[in-house]
């Protein structure tokens, strides 16, 4: 039997955490399902937690963007407050990126774009809002990780939980020293108290890093360790790890991850124009989802390395799909596939290679003999 919570009637658990669960729940009052956020009880008496609660709610509200999750109702019910904001059903990046590594291999390139262009555009919103009388928010997520991302079985990227969001309006000011998000996501200047949106593009160029590459970036057992790293460790192209990434995408992750925020994108929206160059065309949402569902599906030990690749190119010439021109796959496909052949067997591979070489100038040839009998032909009648 359902649990009631005023107008609300609570299944199942999507997540708990140190302040708040989170339940899936329907109202009468709201069509569609919701994801309620109840603070602990225990916690109601903390201003600070409070606070910070009711700062989520009011910035949250504010935000109107098809790339955030949209809060539907605030307030306090015997003695717990809670937050009713969009359910979106879909995974989120971090299981997307954990379930590829086992059993799917990197993301393609242009998921990986997609993703990135999407979050892009649901940051500048964020950075760029303005309060009644034009004056800048300031809003900062501070917390962009995979995690934090829901992928929706609609093809839109969801940017969630804007609990740890910065703004120049925040009721509650932050405990000095004290860093909120991921550390594995933390950008260099913030660890100094240094905080603005381009920390959130610090954020992101990690998420896209470890995306294209299938590794971590800053991953070490201790905390003090992750923060030294974060700091110091070179970070070389993407394309270090995964040669299917092209110049102008290692370009936009390292703009991105330039320890100096001067260096780095000074806009969500410089960033995402970039992607969208790189990508050479997007992913419509049919396309982009039904990858995201072939990924899902296989549930078998990684066989391919190239398996997800292959996978986005066959739904990109699905008749039932929409095709867009996208060359940058196509000509690695056709890279991926000579190399492949070569690997197996080099001798055969070149004679097979050769062989299609030649068909292509025999064909070339019968084609063009054509057309200059036809010419004659015309000719010849007038």
């Amino acid at each position: 039997m359902a649990e009631r919570f005023g107008s609300y009637e609570i299944y199942e658990e999507l997540g708990v955490g140190g302040i708040a669960t989170v339940h899936l729940a329907r109202s009468r009052q709201i069509s569609n399902p919701v994801a309620l956020k109840r603070l602990h009880r225990h916690l109601a008496t903390n201003r600070q937690l409070v606070g910070s609660f009711v700062d989520e709610t009011r910035l949250a509200r504010q935000l109107r963007h098809p790339g955030i999750a949209r809060v539907y109702e605030f307030g306090k019910l015997r003695g717990t407050y809670f937050i009713a904001f969009e359910f979106v059903p879909g995974p989120t990046l971090l299981q997307l990126n954990d379930h590829c590594r086992e059993y799917v291999g990197r993301i393609p390139n242009m998921v990986v774009l997609e993703i990135a262009y999407q979050l892009c555009d649901a940051l500048d919103h964020a950075h760029t809002l303005r309060d009644e009388l034009g004056l800048s928010l300031g809003i900062v997520h501070r917390d962009v990780s995979p995690s934090n991302v829901i992928l929706s079985n609609t093809g839109q990227v969801k940017l969630i939980d804007f609990g740890l969001a910065k703004t120049k309006q925040s009721s509650v000011i932050s405990q000095a020293g004290v860093i909120k998000g991921k550390l594995n996501y933390v950008a260099p200047e913030y660890l100094s108290g240094k905080l603005d949106a381009r920390c959130d593009l610090w954020a992101l160029g990690v998420v896209m890093y470890e995306l294209l590459t299938g590794r971590r970036l800053f991953d070490a057992p201790e905390q003090g360790e992750i923060l030294d790293r974060v700091r110091t460790l070179p970070i070389p192209p993407p394309s270090q790890w995964n040669p299917d990434v092209p110049p102008n995408v290692d370009q936009i992750v390292l703009t991105a991850l330039a320890r100096d925020p001067n260096q780095r994108w000074q806009s969500a929206a410089a960033m995402r124009d970039a992607i969208g160059v790189a990508a050479a065309g997007r992913l419509t949402q049919r396309q982009f989802v039904s990858w995201v569902e072939w990924a899902f599906a296989q549930k078998q030990p990684l066989r391919r390395e190239d398996s997800a690749v292959s996978a986005l190119h066959e739904i990109l010439h699905s008749q039932e799909v929409e095709l867009v021109e996208l060359p940058a796959i196509e000509a690695a496909m056709m890279e991926r596939r000579r190399e492949s052949v070569v690997a197996m067997n080099p001798a055969l591979g070149e004679a097979m290679l050769a062989r299609a070489r030649s068909r292509r100038w025999l064909w070339l040839a019968i084609v063009m003999v054509a057309v200059v009998g036809a010419l004659a032909v015309v000719l010849a009648t007038r």
